[in-house]
């Protein structure tokens, strides 16, 4: 009799045991997924334009800006880190209110009109103002925010005219939501207006 009930007492103890690890990992898989499930704070790839206020809209060679390429994460919609030893993560929380090249080509095609040229992303110009954006994150061993676009300037017949590989740096003292969105921004309004600058130069 005395073991019956010692073997009873142990099942419940075990049964208590498993029911508690059973409630913890429900908590815990409740937990990841409404981390995951959390709305992450939005923003735009904007910044002052005041470097470009003084240069007249004007008409142009029309040139067809296509969005550019790039590999994820910086093709996402995503905020890029890079950290010491060059791994790469993306900042938890936050995120850019467009896949990141798309909204690269909209500042482009800004600071291109900007410089007088008649640039769109339709598809009709003779010139073509292609973009590869190789890094467009924070680099938090530097505290810099770091843009590197390749860029390549292609006539009517599918001929590159000139190439060129541009970089940016910028201070990024802050590593987080909009801090970081700020010092990306500032680095890309820069440039967008360099690219427009120097494509101007060549047609």
């Amino acid at each position: 009799m005395g073991r019956r009930v010692g073997m009873k007492l142990k099942a419940s103890t075990s049964t208590q045991r498993e029911a508690t690890r059973t409630t913890a990992l429900a908590l815990l898989t409740l937990f990841v997924a409404a981390c995951a499930s959390a709305p992450r704070e939005t923003f735009d790839l904007t910044a002052d334009t005041g470097a470009l206020r003084s240069i007249a809209l004007r008409g142009g060679p029309p040139i067809y800006v296509p969005e550019p390429a790039a590999v994820a994460p910086t093709s996402s919609d995503r905020i890029v880190v890079r950290a010491a030893g060059d791994s790469v993560a993306v900042l938890p929380g936050v995120q850019w209110s467009d896949p990141l090249p798309r909204l690269f080509q909209r500042r482009l095609i800004e600071a291109l009109q900007r410089c007088g040229l008649s640039a769109s992303s339709n598809i009709g110009a003779q010139t073509k103002l292609g973009t590869d954006v190789r890094r467009f994150e924070i680099d938090i061993a530097r505290n810099l925010a770091v843009i590197e676009v390749s860029v390549e300037l292609v006539d009517g017949g599918g001929q590159a005219r000139s190439a060129r590989i541009f970089v940016e740096e910028g201070p990024a003292p802050e590593h987080v939501g909009s801090q970081a969105a700020r010092s990306l921004s500032d680095a890309a309004a820069r440039i967008a207006l360099r690219i427009g600058q120097w494509t101007k130069a060549r047609l």
